[in-house]
């Protein structure tokens, strides 16, 4: 990356939900691109626009740049929309893949109409705002870059003539599946959230052709998008809320590379960087001596669900019982389990009685794993990644080279469960069980992972995944890509 002539200085803005998934990719790149010296670009001032639950983290990140030569500024949104307005505390209820066989099997479709499907006076609202930290912004915004899931800010570039790209932790199909040749994206590619395989059997082409036509029909006809359709019209936002007009973007930058993704032909702005991760060193044995010394012990699997999943008792014994079936069958090849268990302490008599004191003492159970994930993640006896299948989850364990066992719970999380699997560094570990866990079927994907010969398979795969994340480029991309085009504007 080298300085560009012709801008003194730049301003870049950032636009993006406060909600993990959607906001570490643009924190990400923000903490990288404030480090950035004058042999890289000129002096850099960042913009982060987002929702409160985001301002803590911004303004740590605002706190280490300032001796520098870089800066970032907050500027609130409000109080969350999206989630909070349609889930009870915020959190996002389990769902099963969409399907026309069981009654509610259309429920996810529905419930990403209602997310979306904002209060129409917070959105008109929210985007005047927006406008407002546009025109206070001097003397000029050179690009903003915004999350997919963040219309608003889309809107408010447009109407503003803010010159925009897309950053998200999406993958590169999903921007542009319906523009394949042939119409391949409603044929070809499994529908969204259900969980059918790739390529799609021919006996489930039609209806997967059905479920994509049903996901598109209830977005446009739902009573919330069309309510808010009607405000934003009043508002005089052009266009429609979800069809924006992303193939004239300068560009549309993903979390992935193409060894991640179904084969797909790719439009010219789409950038595929890898993970959209921030380095982190080894884990520290000074820092965080007891997990050091933990993992050091043995061969460890992970087991982490994200913040926004809380396990019910059932869940736990289950996961319990797969652990104890495990042990029985792998012998005297030992393991050991680092997880991190919302509401560990409720659950303690249960796993006290389902594992034993000494199953109990080779695993490890937090309420919180304090060290970055990604530093545990990278060391050596860490050989299985247990997750919900979220972006962040699939992306660090991807470029950390560690096979997966995705147990997916709601929405995309069953498309990236499917993906994992087919592309062989992972186990779509509660398949034909959805939003559930089944001690046997769990046992048998951590059987197939500490195997010698599957499980060899797998990690060597794992392995090239992690390879082509690095030569993605990641976050140095993310960060040249913005500013080749800041320069530009």
């Amino acid at each position: 990356m080298s300085l560009h002539e012709g801008h003194s200085e730049l301003n870049i803005v950032f636009i993006a939900l406060s909600v993990s998934g959607q906001l570490n990719v643009h924190l990400a790149t923000i903490e990288y691109m404030l480090t950035l010296g004058p042999a890289e670009a000129p002096p850099l001032h960042l913009h982060l626009l987002s929702f409160d639950p985001a301002e803590q983290r911004a303004q740590t990140l605002a706190e280490s740049a300032k001796s520098s030569r870089n800066s970032l500024t907050f500027h609130s949104l409000g109080e969350l929309m999206l989630f909070t307005e349609i889930c009870d505390n915020g959190l996002i209820d389990r769902h099963c893949p969409a399907t026309f066989v069981k009654h509610g099997g259309l429920k996810s479709y529905r419930f990403l109409a209602e997310l979306f499907g904002f209060n129409p006076e917070r959105y008109v609202g929210v985007y005047e705002r927006i406008l407002d930290i546009f025109s206070s912004i001097k003397p000029r915004i050179h690009i903003a870059a915004v999350d997919l899931t963040m219309p608003i800010g889309m809107d408010a570039c447009m109407t503003g003539n803010v010159p925009w790209g897309i950053l998200c932790p999406n993958s590169g199909l999903e921007l542009s599946k319906h523009d394949q040749p042939f119409f391949r994206g409603f044929w070809k590619f499994p529908a969204p959230y259900s969980g059918i395989p790739y390529p799609v059997p021919v006996h489930l082409i039609p209806y997967n052709i059905s479920l994509n036509l049903a996901f598109w029909h209830i977005l446009s006809t739902h009573p919330r998008i069309k309510a808010l359709e009607g405000r934003r019209s009043k508002a005089g936002i052009q266009g429609k809320l979800l069809d924006k007009p992303l193939k004239d973007l300068p560009f549309m930058i993903c979390a992935s590379v193409k060894e991640m993704e179904y084969p797909h032909v790719a439009p010219p702005n789409v950038v595929y960087p890898g993970p959209i991760l921030v380095p982190v060193p080894p884990l520290s044995a000074d820092r965080y001596p007891d997990l050091a010394r933990f993992l050091d012990r043995d061969r460890t699997i992970i087991l982490n669900m994200g913040s926004n999943f809380w396990y019910t008792t059932e869940d736990v014994e289950s996961i319990a019982t797969a652990i104890v079936l495990v042990r029985a069958r792998c012998g005297d090849k030992t393991f050991q389990v680092l997880w991190k268990l919302n509401g560990r302490k409720s659950f303690g008599p249960l796993l006290e009685r389902c594992l034993g004191q000494e199953l109990l003492d080779t695993i490890r159970i937090e309420e919180w794993i304090e060290p970055p994930a990604l530093a545990v993640l990278q060391h050596q006896n860490v050989v299985a990644f247990v997750n919900h299948g979220g972006a962040n989850s699939v992306h660090e364990a991807a470029y950390a080279g560690v096979p997966q066992i995705i147990l997916p719970q709601w929405l995309d999380l069953y498309d990236y469960a499917v993906r994992v699997e087919w592309l062989g560094h992972g186990i779509y570990a509660n398949k034909g069980r959805p939003a559930k866990f089944h001690a046997g079927q769990l046992a048998d994907a951590f059987v197939r992972i500490l195997s010698d010969t599957e499980g060899r398979a797998i990690k060597e795969r794992a392995l090239e995944v992690a390879a082509a994340c690095r030569r993605g480029g990641g976050v140095h991309r993310v960060a040249k890509t913005l500013l080749n085009t800041a320069n530009c504007a």
